[in-house]
């Protein structure tokens, strides 16, 4: 987004930018080698405690693999890393992407011609390690009904480990025993398939490797239900570990109707078995904290909660590939925190962690700082024009409101005329509200900037004049009043006021992201969304991304409609103007942002200021005098 000086992630995405005359060869390989390219930069930062937290690829690559696909009678050969997935795999051939893509609203069904099982199904993330050498996998396309994601991520969820004595697969009937009327999410893959294969670390909970496969629906988990093994007819509890399942097939079948309370095992069962003891212990002690839902284990002397309506800790859907991943991270960040801020035990880790929330908490959290926000939040308005919501601006000083230039668009640069009729709204704050104040916008632009001063500086900021003058009951005469000239914090907490999405007037307290921090943040947005690594190079080199000395870097809820607001600091002091982020769109049109930005004050003053001088505003300048 910028140049490396300045935390550039511009130069980072240029990296996977493909030259016009190679591009489909480096775009198959995108896939396969996306994660580790973004895991495996910064390592060697001292001190750098996201470059450990965020890199669930830290352990060595895979070795090389072939196995072979086959779509239509037609067979493909793939070349994969045993270190990676299968999707992961597939992904490197370009005949498979197209495939994909003009099935692009159906679901996948992957089926090994091998194993103890012929033709069971494995999912999109089954680990290439467990492939054998030249193996034939069957692809075809199923109806989706809207149970299953097609387009989820299973990237980076296998990549920790490349050894088969790590996992455990095993095999299920997509036809469930008695009383069981649907098993699959999916009624389209119980038609196809007969057997699905499932994979699962050794020290896995049945019920949660069944959970985090995702094509079972959720009323074996309601159920009491449990796995009858053929040839035995051996009955094994979804309790239990799968490290003795290896190789077995079974069928699912229901012992009693009743619905199951998911037990704080079951919610903890998918703790890695990499988290030692203490780690465990301090999640225990936190759940605990919380909630306490039955548990048939608990100590005689715990109070046990009978109540029905009781609500029990759930499951998050689709969160088992993000779990995942940071239950590998825990060892790391506690080393990493260890080593970093001098912590020697548990107790001074524990205490260390409950400061920070602490701090976040108490940030906007006192009665006076809360009291201040609400009257300073007065000053703010929308900015309308021809009736139509456009952004958010606020009172200066006086009658003058500042927005951003992009906000007001184009107009005659050289008249500064407004080829629109602009309004500021102030008191938006409910959808039926009557006490709104309508001020019409002078025709003029009082003063605008839009680019670049320098080369460490860019401005996006205008001045409007109101017609009227606007009384609001707060003795504050604007906010800049609440400015004071020092550099903008590094860090800390912050507090924005506007209008996003168009509509009623709106907060949202965040954190700065300091600027030695900036690269590691974009980098961890980016490795959670390797999907749409493409759309966010391809958006970058467009917009010519790129990052300022005076940008105030963060993450914020606030997007559209919301360029304009103002910037406040833990001590309620305007710091700066809310403007933008870097902002590129899902293949679902969803808009997403890797982070939002303000521009501080101070630049933007100095610039009214000496534009005032030059277009002889007097009135201007002897209002700026008073708080200079």
């Amino acid at each position: 987004m910028k140049k490396m000086k300045n935390d550039s992630i511009l130069k980072y995405m240029k990296k996977r930018q493909p030259d016009s005359d190679t591009g489909d060869r480096r775009a198959s390989q995108t896939a396969d080698n996306a994660q580790e390219r973004i895991y495996h930069t910064s390592k060697k930062k001292k001190g750098g405690l996201g470059n450990n937290v965020c890199d669930p690829l830290k352990s060595a690559k895979g070795q090389s693999n072939t196995f072979n696909f086959c779509y239509k009678s037609e067979k493909h050969a793939v070349v994969c890393d045993t270190s990676k997935t299968v999707l992961d795999a597939l992904n490197t051939n370009k005949n498979f992407r197209k495939f994909k893509k003009d099935n692009m609203e159906k679901e996948m069904v992957i089926q090994r011609r091998e194993g103890v099982v012929p033709r069971a199904a494995v999912k999109t993330d089954f680990p290439c390690c467990l492939i054998k050498r030249d193996e034939l996998l069957d692809i075809t396309f199923i109806k989706n009904n809207g149970n299953v994601a097609t387009k989820k991520n299973t990237t980076g969820r296998i990549s920790l480990s490349s050894e088969p004595k790590n996992f455990v697969i095993f095999y299920i009937k997509t036809k469930g025993g008695d009383k069981v009327k649907l098993l699959m999410k999916n009624n389209a893959l119980r038609l196809k398939v007969d057997d699905v294969c499932v994979y699962a670390f050794k020290k896995d909970k049945l019920k949660a490797a069944l959970r985090r496969d995702g094509r079972f629906t959720n009323a074996i988990f309601e159920k009491h239900c449990v796995l009858s093994e053929f040839g035995s007819e051996t009955i094994h509890d979804m309790s239990r570990t799968v490290e003795h399942l290896d190789g077995k097939h079974f069928e699912i079948i229901v012992r009693r109707d009743k619905k199951q309370p998911d037990s704080q095992d079951d919610v903890l069962s998918d703790v890695s078995a990499e988290m030692n003891e203490a780690s465990a212990a301090d999640l225990k002690e936190n759940v605990d904290s919380i909630q306490h839902p039955i548990n048939t284990e608990q100590e005689e002397t715990q109070k046990i909660n009978t109540n029905p309506t009781t609500n029990f800790p759930q499951i998050i859907p689709d969160s088992e590939e993000i779990l995942a991943i940071l239950r590998t991270q825990f060892k790391d960040l506690r080393e990493t925190l260890k080593q970093r801020e001098n912590l020697r035990n548990k107790p001074e880790i524990l205490k260390f962690f409950r400061a920070e929330y602490d701090k976040c908490v108490q940030s906007f959290s006192e009665v006076k700082k809360v009291k201040q926000l609400m009257g300073l939040s007065d000053f703010v308005c929308q900015i309308r024009v021809e009736k139509s919501a456009r952004g958010t601006g606020f009172l200066l000083f006086d009658r003058f409101v500042l927005t951003n230039a992009h906000v007001i668009g184009e107009f005659d640069r050289f008249t500064r005329k407004l080829s629109k009729t602009f309004t500021a709204v102030f008191g938006y704050e409910d959808l039926e509200a009557n006490e709104t104040k309508c001020v019409p916008v002078k025709e003029h632009v009082a003063a605008y900037y839009h680019g670049k001063i320098n080369m460490d500086t860019y401005l996006d900021f205008a001045l409007l004049e109101l017609k009227d003058a606007v009384k609001i009951d707060n003795d504050c005469p604007g906010l800049l009043s609440r400015y004071i000239h020092v550099p903008p914090p590094n860090r800390g907490g912050i507090c924005i006021v506007g209008h996003p999405g168009e509509g009623v007037k709106k907060m949202d307290l965040c954190f700065i992201i300091g600027k030695e921090n900036r690269q590691e943040a974009a980098d961890k947005h980016i490795s959670e969304n390797v999907n749409f690594i493409h759309v966010m190079t391809q958006q970058s080199l467009a917009e010519k991304w790129e990052m300022h000395d005076n940008q105030i870097t963060y993450d914020s809820c606030f997007f559209h409609g919301s360029s304009g607001s103002p910037v406040f600091d833990e001590n309620c002091y305007l710091i700066g103007v809310h403007t933008g982020g870097y902002v590129y769109k899902e293949e679902n049109g969803k808009t997403r942002s890797i982070k939002e930005y303000a521009y501080s004050i101070q630049p933007i003053l100095e610039n009214i200021f000496t534009q005032a001088k030059e277009s002889e505003r007097s009135d201007i300048l002897k209002l700026l005098s008073e708080y200079k």
